[in-house]
C-alpha cells in the first residue's frame, strides 16, 4: 500500500458517506477504515496516523447513534483501538529489524576478531620461526668457527668455503635479529624457543604454575615426545598453555585436569587435555579467540584440533601429522 493516509483518509470519507446513507453506516466500510488506520500506523509514526485516527473519530461522532456518552466510546474504540494495533505492530517490526542489524553488526565483529586472532597468531609463529631458525644457525655457525681452527693447515681452497659459510651465517642471523625486531613482542622474549629435549619440563612447569593457583593437573607425556621437530614442540607447549589457562580462568580452585601427550609408532602426536570442572563461566561454544589461535597452528601444520565440553567437564584434543605440513 504505497499511500497509507491517503488510503485510510479515503475509506474514512467512504464511512462517512456510508452514514449520510444508511443509519449506522456499512459494515464493509467500518472495516475498510479500521484495517486502513492499522496499516498506516504500522508503517508511520508521528502525525500521519494521529490525523487519520481523528478523522476517523470525527466521523463517528459527526453521526451519533444513541446518548452522547455511547457515541463518544464507540468513536474512541473504533478510532482508538486500529491506531494501538497499528503502534504495536510498527513497534515489533522496528524491533525485529533492529535485533537483525545487530546481529549483523555482530557476526561482522565476530568474523573481524576472529580474523585478528588469526593474524596475531601467525605473527607469534613467525617470532618463534625465528627463534628455532637463529637456533639452527647459530649451532651451524659454532661448528663452522671450531671446524676453521680444527684444519687450520687445510688446504685454501677448503678454507676459503668454511669462511663463507660462517660470514654468511654470521649474516644471517644479523638479518633475522633486525627482521624480527619489527615483530617482537617485549612481554615474550625469551619464551618464543623451547628445544623438543626441554619440553617435558616445560610442560610440567606450566602445571606447576596452575597447581600454585589451586587447580592439580596430572601430566602424563610419552617419553618419545623429545624426539619431535621444533614446530611441533613449539605448539604443544602452546597447546598446553592456553588450555590450561582457560582452566584456570573458568573453573573453580580445586579442578582436576589430566594433560596425556602421546607419540604414536608413526610419529603422529596426540594431545588430550580435559577437566572435571563446572565453568564458571560459559565457554560451550569452543570458539573462544585463544581457542582460534589454536585451531590455527594446529591446522597450519596440517593437525586436527578440536575443543568442547565432554562428559566429565571439558576437553581439548589436537592431533599433529608426523611430517608437519605446513599450509598457507
Amino acid at each position: 500500500m504505497g499511500w497509507p493516509l491517503v488510503t485510510s483518509l479515503v475509506t474514512t470519507g467512504l464511512l462517512a458517506v456510508g452514514f449520510e446513507i444508511g443509519q449506522v453506516g456499512p459494515v464493509v466500510a467500518k472495516v475498510a477504515a479500521a484495517i486502513a488506520l492499522i496499516e498506516l500506523a504500522a508503517r508511520r509514526g508521528g502525525w500521519q496516523p494521529l490525523l487519520a485516527s481523528a478523522a476517523l473519530g470525527g466521523a463517528y461522532l459527526l453521526h451519533p447513534a444513541g446518548v452522547l456518552a455511547a457515541t463518544g466510546y464507540r468513536a474512541l474504540v473504533m478510532a482508538g483501538a486500529p491506531l494501538l494495533i497499528g503502534s504495536l505492530l510498527r513497534t515489533a517490526r522496528e524491533g525485529a529489524e533492529r535485533a537483525r542489524r545487530e546481529a549483523g553488526e555482530l557476526t561482522l565483529r565476530r568474523e573481524s576478531d576472529i580474523a585478528a586472532a588469526r593474524a596475531l597468531e601467525r605473527t607469534a609463529i613467525a617470532r618463534e620461526l625465528h627463534d628455532l631458525i637463529a637456533h639452527h644457525v647459530s649451532s651451524t655457525v659454532l661448528r663452522v668457527g671450531v671446524a676453521r681452527h680444527a684444519v687450520a693447515d687445510a688446504p685454501p681452497a677448503v678454507r676459503e668455503v668454511l669462511d663463507d659459510i660462517h660470514a654468511s651465517g654470521t649474516e644471517t642471523l644479523a638479518d633475522l635479529r633486525l627482521l624480527v625486531s619489527i615483530l617482537r613482542d617485549p612481554a615474550m622474549v625469551g619464551e618464543s624457543f623451547v628445544a623438543p629435549t626441554d619440553l617435558p619440563a616445560a610442560l610440567t612447569g606450566v602445571a606447576d604454575r596452575a597447581a600454585q593457583l589451586g587447580h592439580t593437573v596430572e601430566v602424563h607425556v610419552d617419553d618419545a615426545v623429545t624426539t619431535v621437530d621444533a614446530l611441533r614442540a613449539l605448539t604443544l607447549l602452546r597447546l598446553t598453555q592456553e588450555g590450561i589457562a582457560n582452566i584456570v580462568r573458568h573453573t573453580a580452585p580445586g579442578t582436576k585436569a589430566r594433560l596425556a601427550i602421546d607419540v604414536i609408532d608413526d610419529g603422529t602426536v596426540d594431545f588430550v587435555l580435559c577437566d572435571r570442572g563446572m565453568r564458571t563461566e560459559p565457554n560451550g561454544t569452543g570458539h573462544g579467540l585463544g581457542l582460534v589461535g589454536l585451531r590455527e597452528r594446529v591446522e597450519l601444520l596440517g593437525g586436527e584440533f578440536t575443543a568442547g565440553p565432554c562428559d566429565m567437564g571439558w576437553q581439548l584434543v589436537a592431533r599433529l601429522p608426523a611430517a608437519a605440513r605446513v599450509s598457507t
